[in-house]
């Protein structure tokens, strides 16, 4: 693999990881990377037809810099500052990824192996995984998938007719840096604050927890194609070996029709039968996070990522309050069209987000609430069976010990913020731009609401 300051990130593959006569493709920030290559039995590229269009459609946008007005950008020295928590939820909240360079990491020597995963991150050679395959994809697009260990895995990393990755490792005990571990208000807030008013006496859904953090192991040339995470969670990666081109999409205009953001969402995991429509409709930029790059999104901004060298990164999904309007959105679609959003299903979201809700009475006064994240959480803890994603299942919509008090504090919420029948909920939440926070609510005012529900 090339060195980390090279910008030709083809050296050292050609012949090597890929196929010799891989073709190859510039990018903005100045990186030139493979174009992946796995030939069928009748030596077909069986990327020509839908990874390589995609790859040089993303190459083609501008790389992201501090100058980004849809981006922020932070560096490890601003991990240290007292408002660093605030201007990250701030900027999520309005539908801003926020990416953190140069975070201090451990130094990597050696080799890139099994033995470097278990030593450093608890993942065991003999860990049974899913292996998804690109030569798998490209004959159907359902069943990606064959089952190995990560041994298996890394036995084959170095071959060139292959192209590999495993996704969702359960990494529950990775976390963000200190300064931004409470960014997870669904952990944090949800579960940890409302087991005395609510004990939990029903099965709890092992997902609460578990996604919580993960990582991601790919060889290199492999392509995840546009999509949004699952469930309306914000995600957050950092990158631990190799380098990955991050594309986030964002809409030209429209930013108050619900109806064409789900049409962009879906259009974009169509891409090939789509060109010209997303050419007209999306822009975006390309965030290249290398070793110690720490990227936070907003929940259901769509993204693509080509990984051009062997790569491993951790990272985990959370809820945020200031963020859940964006949930909202992001479950709303996949509720109606999540076979072509999302790559992944999850049956964890409405037990948290229902906590959330009863936390609200005795959360810190330090946590800011706005009105469109907040009467979006009312929504979907009441409405739980209408947010059940495409092809969910009904056991993660089932009403448990969570559903009346939830339901009774969104009902005092409710009225606080002016809903009743002559105007319902979803028509004040459907006015106006849909990815930001709307106005900032009092929380002396709504503690004087929510009072009675604090009795102890």
């Amino acid at each position: 693999m090339a060195t980390s300051n090279s910008l030709d990130l083809t050296e050292g593959l050609l012949g090597r990881e890929v196929p010799k006569t891989s073709s190859k493709v510039r990018w903005k920030d100045g990186h030139t990377s493979i174009l992946p290559a796995v030939y069928n039995e009748y030596q077909i590229n069986v990327c020509n037809s839908v990874d390589i269009p995609i790859i040089n459609y993303l190459a083609e946008f501008p790389s992201s810099t501090p100058a980004s007005k849809y981006v922020l950008h932070l560096t490890n020295n601003d991990l240290g500052s007292d408002d660093i928590l605030d201007r990250v939820e701030g900027a999520l909240g309005n539908n801003r990824p926020a990416v953190i360079r140069g975070v201090e990491h451990r130094p990597f020597a050696g080799e890139f192996t099994p033995d470097y995963l278990d030593k450093h991150f608890g993942i065991s050679p003999n860990r049974a995984v899913c292996i998804h395959d690109i030569q798998a994809r490209a004959a159907d697009h359902v069943n990606v998938t064959k089952p190995g260990t990560i041994a298996s895995f890394f036995a084959s990393i170095m071959d060139p007719k292959k192209i590999q990755c495993v996704l969702d490792l359960p990494l529950a005990h990775t976390t963000l840096p200190q300064s931004l571990k409470h960014l997870d208000h669904g952990l944090v807030y949800g579960w940890n604050e409302t087991l005395y008013d609510v004990p939990a006496t029903s099965n709890v859904h092992p997902e609460n927890f578990t996604v919580k953090g993960w990582g991601l192991l790919h060889q290199a040339g492999y392509l995840t194609y546009p999509h949004h995470d699952a469930e309306g969670t914000l995600t957050w990666v950092r990158i631990e070996f190799g380098l990955k081109f991050w594309t986030v999409f964002r809409l030209k205009s429209q930013y108050d029709n619900r109806i064409h953001i789900q049409e962009v969402a879906c259009r974009l995991g169509n891409f090939t039968e789509h060109e010209a429509w997303a050419r007209e409709h999306c822009d975006a930029e390309v965030i290249t996070l290398t070793r110690g790059d720490i990227l936070i999104m907003p929940p259901g901004m769509p993204h693509a990522v080509y990984t051009p060298v062997k790569t491993f990164a951790t990272g985990g999904h959370a809820y945020n309050f200031r963020c859940l309007h964006l949930s909202e959105l992001a479950r709303y679609i996949d509720a109606t069209t999540g076979d072509c959003t999302t790559n992944q299903k999850l049956e964890h979201a409405l037990e948290t987000l229902r906590r959330m809700l009863i936390a609200v009475p005795r959360l810190s006064p330090r946590i800011r609430l706005f009105k469109r994240p907040l009467l979006s959480l009312c929504i979907m803890a009441t409405r739980g069976q209408q947010y059940r994603a495409k092809g969910g299942s009904k056991h993660g919509v089932a009403d448990r010990e969570t559903a009346k008090p939830s339901a009774d504090i969104a009902d005092a919420i409710f009225k606080h913020l002016g809903v009743s029948k002559r105007m319902p909920a979803s028509t004040i939440l459907y006015e106006g731009n849909q990815f930001v926070t709307g106005d900032e609510i009092s929380r002396d005012h709504l503690a004087r609401v929510l009072k009675r529900f604090t009795a102890l």
